[in-house]
């Protein structure tokens, strides 16, 4: 597992570089998918880039993508271990030039994320961990190690476009904001240490949790549904997450702190 983590990073890299070679171009190629979500042309060149390099290094490892059919729970349900991609997470920050978007791999193994990388093209940071090796931030080519935040004041990471409301119903208490775009990054932001905890409220999907969770688990954190319990990957049919909860340090008392609620 430790051998494929540089070379997708590196692959997470040149994916971040096509994107970046059609960011604020007048003609993104965008478009609506049968869910209503937006796709551009920088979602699909970054999804070619990725599976093309991933089916090199490692041919024998089945990749599920965002941008690529998803087979059958009856073909799938018995990989013991895949690739699960988000080509472009925040699709929607790039289309409104904010630079929150970024570029998740991650590698499934027994239904559980052993190996993460998240990069934010825009910023040129690489997050990335594998399982019980810790947690790294990389940037300008120097590696930090990454660990969640002790408790302090609660700071929430939040949208830039969803409004407050919306998460601040389900918290019994005070607390200070910072807003990042996507769902990776704002999960990274809590494996960092800049946050404490993220609420994720609507639609996602697998891809957008496993590279996540495997940072903020070596970071310190958890991810778990709304109702803390774990999330799951390849064990349904539909790929949809439920809402979800990044939490940061333990020593937080979340469960007193956050409401739990079913969509």
């Amino acid at each position: 597992m430790n051998k494929l983590l540089e070379p997708c990073i590196a692959l997470a890299q040149s994916a971040g570089d096509v994107i970046m070679a059609i960011y604020k171009k007048d003609d993104i190629g965008q478009q609506e998918k049968s869910d209503s979500t937006p796709v551009t042309k920088a979602d699909l060149a970054s999804n070619d880039v990725l599976v093309a390099g991933l089916q090199a290094l490692a041919p024998d490892i089945p990749i599920m993508s965002e941008e690529t059919p998803i087979p059958a729970l009856a073909d799938r349900q018995n990989w013991q271990r895949y690739w699960l991609l988000d080509p472009m997470d925040g699709t929607g920050e790039f289309i409104l030039e904010s630079g929150d978007f970024a570029v998740n791999i991650a590698l499934i193994e027994n239904n559980h994320p052993v190996l993460g990388v998240i990069h934010w093209p825009a910023k040129g940071i690489t997050y990335f961990a594998t399982a019980n090796n810790g947690a790294f931030k990389r940037e300008n080519g120097s590696d930090t190690k990454m660990s969640v935040a002790t408790p302090d004041n609660l700071t929430l990471a939040v949208s830039r476009r969803q409004k407050i409301e919306a998460v601040s119903q389900y918290l019994n208490t005070q607390f200070a904001t910072i807003a990042v775009g996507s769902c990776s990054l704002k999960a990274c932001i809590v494996a960092e240490g800049k946050a404490d905890c993220f609420l994720r409220i609507g639609p996602t999907g697998e891809w957008d949790t496993g590279a996540s969770q495997v940072i903020v688990e070596e970071a310190g954190g958890c991810i778990t549904d709304a109702e803390f319990n774990p999330l799951t990957y390849n064990q349904r049919e539909s790929t949809e997450n439920p809402d979800f909860i990044v939490m940061g340090h333990p020593d937080w008392e979340f469960q007193k702190m956050i409401s739990p609620h079913q969509r």
